[in-house]
């Protein structure tokens, strides 16, 4: 009987040795990688969250504007006071009414609006820049409209697009009510305000 509790207690023992080792190494990897984890995916999540920005002066409610990615966005922002950018536009027109927006004005003006709005020519034979691609989009006077929803007279938007490796970080898009170049090139000047507002207002 003796040598069988002894058998007993030392099987006890065993199973509560294996238990205490099998709870001390669930314990490191939870510590280890689980915990990392979490606060890795706590600490992304505090630089996913967007800090409030103040609007500029410039913004109204024609203009709207979207981030994607933070960091990428400051970036970005020393690239381009390097000028370590490139422009690409290009019209949107207007189908279902006579599109007048090529004659209006060239992409060649366009472009020089940008470079003075950035203040820094952009530097030639460079492999990695800023692109910023942006489209002037003709409104469509004859074309069918929701007539329950709230339509504001305009003649056409401007839509930029700021892209590192392909990646759009940064978007803003504002209405032009008239064919009108200076009110283009206010346009245009607001876009790079509200982009360069944006990046410095995120660590």
């Amino acid at each position: 009987m003796k040598k069988n509790r002894r058998q007993s207690t030392i099987i006890n023992n065993f199973f509560t040795l294996a238990s205490i080792i099998m709870i001390t190494i669930t314990l490191v990897v939870y510590m280890k990688f689980i915990r990392d984890d979490k606060s890795n995916s706590a600490e992304n999540k505090m630089h996913l969250e967007k800090i409030n920005v103040s609007a500029l002066e410039c913004e109204d409610e024609t203009s709207s504007s979207k981030l994607f990615n933070q960091k990428l966005l400051n970036n970005s922002l020393l690239a381009l006071s390097k000028g370590y950018y490139k422009l690409d536009g290009g019209y949107i027109k207007s189908l279902n009414s006579k599109s007048i927006i090529e004659e209006f004005i060239q992409i060649e003006e366009l472009d020089s609006f940008f470079t003075q709005a950035i203040n820094i020519k952009a530097k030639k034979d460079i492999k990695k820049f800023l692109k910023i691609n942006y489209e002037i989009i003709e409104n469509d006077k004859e074309k069918k409209i929701d007539l329950k929803k709230q339509i504001k007279f305009k003649a056409g938007t401007i839509k930029t697009s700021f892209r590192a490796n392909s990646i759009e970080i940064f978007t803003f898009s504002k209405d032009f009510k008239f064919y009108d170049k200076k009110e283009i090139q206010s346009i245009i000047d607001c876009t790079i305000k509200v982009y360069k507002n944006h990046a410095k207002k995120y660590k």
